[in-house]
């Protein structure tokens, strides 16, 4: 709205009725902007699909894991279960299951990126 008060400003001098002038040129930028949205959506990049792993890429990866990494990842993503039941699951502490996971994590993305 301020820029239709700047750019009705130059031709103040000329208007008979400011009011509807004032009006027709927020309406006319409301629009403008409307329009330019909609081209740099159409002309903005699509980002690229996720790469989905088969069942047998998945089972491949988490079998990289060490036996602790790949039960924490198992209990914390697919059973959804908080850090102390794991650690009590896998018979360690809290600090332990949280590194086993956030190493397994580490180590997954670099089997999946192979």
């Amino acid at each position: 709205m301020q820029d239709a008060f700047v750019r009705t400003q130059r031709h103040w001098a000329r208007v008979r009725d400011p009011l509807p002038y004032l009006r027709t040129a927020v309406v006319n930028g409301c629009r403008s902007l409307g329009r330019r949205q909609v081209l740099e959506r159409a002309r903005r990049p699509r980002p690229p699909d996720p790469a989905e792993l088969g069942a047998d890429e998945l089972w491949d990866a988490l079998a990289a894991l060490t036996d602790r990494q790949r039960a924490a990842v198992v209990l914390r993503f697919w059973c959804d279960l908080p850090d102390a039941e794991i650690a009590t699951a896998l018979g360690c502490r809290e600090p332990t299951v949280r590194t086993s996971v956030h190493r397994a994590l580490a180590k997954l993305r670099k089997e999946i990126d192979r």
